[in-house]
């Protein structure tokens, strides 16, 4: 019977911890359903630096080829990148 309730509390404290992960996880800036691939749009819960939004929005306008310029910050919890070409250089 105690190596039952052992088990138990052993299970508990798994989803406990998994629960913990996933609610630290939800406070990083993440893009929004409204990114494509003219812009992105981060909600930034957590007071991220632009810089650091810039490297993820580049990595994000990347996959369709393009390279994110840092557009405005509508308040301090949204910021938006644009997704543009990147500039030929003059020949």
């Amino acid at each position: 019977m105690h190596l039952l309730n052992r088990n138990i509390d052993m299970t508990y404290l798994k989803y406990v911890f998994l629960l913990g992960v996933i609610c630290l996880s939800a406070c990083a800036a993440v893009y929004t359903d409204a990114s494509d691939s003219y812009h992105v749009t981060f909600l930034n819960s957590d007071g991220e630096s632009i810089s650091s939004l810039a490297s993820k929005a580049d990595a994000y306008c990347a996959q369709y080829g393009k390279i994110a310029s840092f557009r405005k910050t509508d308040t301090q919890l949204v910021a938006v990148f644009d997704c543009n070409w990147p500039q030929s250089s003059p020949r």
